[in-house]
């Protein structure tokens, strides 16, 4: 069977480099794309060596044994069992479904048993987008920064999903896994082929499972780097806001991390899954709106009350959003523990005082720069 595989896997080119994108497959850049894709051109080009012997033969059939003009005799003694026949249409598709299972099985086996120095990376799945935490504590975002990942060597991504069913899919690398609430799943994978930071040349990363209104959204890059830019821009990711000055942390900063609040809050008023940003501090301090629990923040924010500041009750609608839920709007905010610093929550505070500042996509203003 190993040699049949590389004997298939020299013959349709796959030993050298990413493959090329074809009509049912987009570019393989995995380790395991070649081994996936021979088993599914093989599969495919079974069917279609079926179809045509079916579609002849019927056709053959029909034509041959059609009842002609004027011709109403029907023969009974017909044939009505032929051993050897029965024997090929039984031993060559179970023969045929063998060694599909065969490779199809090993193919799962490996995408199920990651290399014992595989690179874990946590990623979490929530509404609407991707969050990506690495073992030195950075934590990046799909809609920001996109999954960044070493060249050459085999990483494991370790799935949990916040909210309901999503399925994390890597086209090029043929993995694709389910990410299901309450349990943890993990696949691997691994791309020798280096794409830089250049969103043109990065893979796609998709929910490949329907997630609710913004699931089409849900999307995000994978970047390959090299070993050494790759450490360099971990070191980065961990500290990167810790480097932005004090005067401008809301200017640098909230934009950053507003990318991975888009879906769902706007900047110009506009509805969405959650409150418009647009005035929120100014309602806040002014004690306007409602909870659906009938109080509003007058009740909640003040001296001697459940929040003492506007921003202390900001930071506690990013930690535990579920708390206290604006009326009109549904329970739909994922937690953002262990992914929001301090400092980016002053951050993301000082840009919703200071939205005149920015335009309606989150970006700061010539005028303001």
């Amino acid at each position: 069977m190993q040699t049949l595989l590389a004997i298939l896997t020299a013959a349709t080119g796959l030993a050298d480099g990413p493959t090329a994108p074809t009509f049912w497959m987009p570019q393989g850049a995995s380790t395991v794309a070649p081994d996936v894709d021979i088993v599914f051109d093989v599969i495919n080009w079974v069917c279609y060596f079926f179809f045509a012997l079916i579609v002849v033969a019927m056709v053959a059939f029909v034509w041959k044994y059609r009842i002609r003009e004027r011709e109403h005799r029907f023969r009974m003694d017909g044939p009505t069992h032929h051993a050897a026949l029965e024997a090929t249409y039984i031993i060559v598709p179970l023969l045929l479904s063998g060694v599909i299972f065969f490779f199809g099985f090993r193919g799962y086996l490996d995408l199920a048993t990651p290399p014992a120095n595989s690179y874990d990376i946590n990623v979490t799945a929530k509404k609407w987008q991707w969050a990506f935490t690495y073992p030195n504590g950075a934590v990046a975002s799909g809609a920001v920064e996109g999954l960044v990942v070493p060249a050459g060597r085999p990483v494991r991504v370790v799935l949990r999903a916040d909210d309901v069913l999503h399925s994390f899919f890597i086209p090029e690398f043929r993995v694709k896994r389910d990410c299901v609430p309450g349990r943890v799943g993990a696949i691997w994978f691994q791309c020798d082929y280096p794409t830089g930071m250049d969103p043109a040349k990065a893979y796609n990363l998709f929910c490949a499972e329907y997630c609710g209104t913004d699931h089409s959204k849900m999307l995000a890059k994978v970047y390959v780097l090299e070993q050494a830019e790759f450490d360099e821009w971990l070191a980065k990711q961990a500290n990167w806001i810790e480097e932005i000055p004090d005067a401008e942390l809301f200017t640098a900063a909230g934009p950053r991390l507003y990318a991975q609040c888009s879906q769902c809050h706007s900047l110009d008023g506009t509805a969405g899954q959650g409150p418009s940003w647009q005035g929120i501090f100014d309602r806040i301090r002014a004690g306007t709106g409602k909870f659906t629990n009938g109080q509003s923040y007058a009740d909640l924010i003040g001296p001697g009350k459940v929040y003492e500041t506007p921003e202390d009750y900001i930071r506690d609608s990013i930690l535990n959003p579920g708390k206290y839920v604006v009326q009109t709007f549904g329970n739909v905010m994922p937690t953002f523990k262990g992914q929001m610093s301090e400092r980016k929550i002053e951050a993301v505070t000082g840009m919703m005082k200071h939205l005149d500042q920015f335009d309606a996509k989150g970006k700061l203003k010539a005028a303001a720069k």
